[in-house]
Parts: C-alpha cells; structure tokens; sequence
C-alpha cells in the first residue's frame, strides 16, 4: 500500500466514520484485531471501541463534523491532527456520568498516529483534546 493511500485510508476514519456516521466503514480500514493505545486506558483490541467513540460522540454531537488539519507519514506510519466540531444538543455519556445537552458549538482536536499492515490500520497512538472539550462543556472552569 502506497504512503498516499495510508494518508487516505486514515483521512477516510475521521471523515467517513466520525464525521459521517457510516459506521461500517471503519471494517475496511482497520484491521479486526487492531489495537488502540489511548493515553489514560489501557490498550484495547479489536474495532469495537472505535464504533463505539463515534457513535458516543455522534450521540452528543449529532452535526459533528471532522475536518483533517496536518497529515505526514513515513513508511508504515499517518501521523493525523484533526479536529472534530459541533453542537452538543445530545447527552454525552462520560464514565463518571452523563452530561446533558447544553447546546453549545465546540470544537476539539486530536492527534493519533496509525500503524498499517496488508492495507489496514492494526495499531493506533491517539491523544484528544480532552479538557479543551470539558471546558467548553462547563465540566472544568476556564482559566
């Protein structure tokens, strides 16, 4: 698989899956045994957690779009910057509770890195925007 179609396999995960919702897409870019590294949880493995990120988010943000900032890969590597905007009409579910809808337009980004192999993501580095999110929330004051 050529380098531009990696950029464009990891360019279709923010766009098609999370922007648009077609959850199914996320089959013919990872790998079913992929593994996700986030930086507070431990690894999880498989394409369960992804569609389940999306859907959280498209719940809570049922106009969220993503939009691909900065790409720049090297052999099997995509490093991705992105950043995901809306608004939050829906309830958005936290693992310390759910946070109703507050109406407000946010905006969040996230860097995630995507490992392939055979023409498919199987290992993915990923840092959110977390407390920009929350912030924008009313979940943590702004400084």
């Amino acid at each position: 698989m050529s380098i531009e179609a990696q950029k464009e396999a990891s360019r279709r995960l923010y766009v098609e899956v999370f922007g648009a919702g077609n959850f199914d897409a996320d089959d013919e870019i990872l790998a079913a045994d992929c593994v996700s590294h986030a930086a507070d949880a431990p690894p999880r493995v498989g394409t369960a957690g992804i569609k389940q990120q999306a859907a959280l988010l498209r719940t809570a943000i049922p106009d969220l779009t993503s939009t691909l900032e900065d790409q720049v890969a090297e052999g099997d590597r995509v490093v991705s910057r992105w950043l995901g905007s809306g608004t939050h009409t829906g309830p958005l579910q936290l693992p310390t509770g759910t946070v109703p809808p507050t109406g407000a337009k946010i905006a969040f980004g996230e860097i995630r890195i995507d490992r392939f192999e055979n023409g498919r993501i199987v290992e993915s580095w990923f840092i959110p925007d977390r407390l920009s999110l929350w912030q924008q929330l009313g979940l943590v004051p702004r400084p």
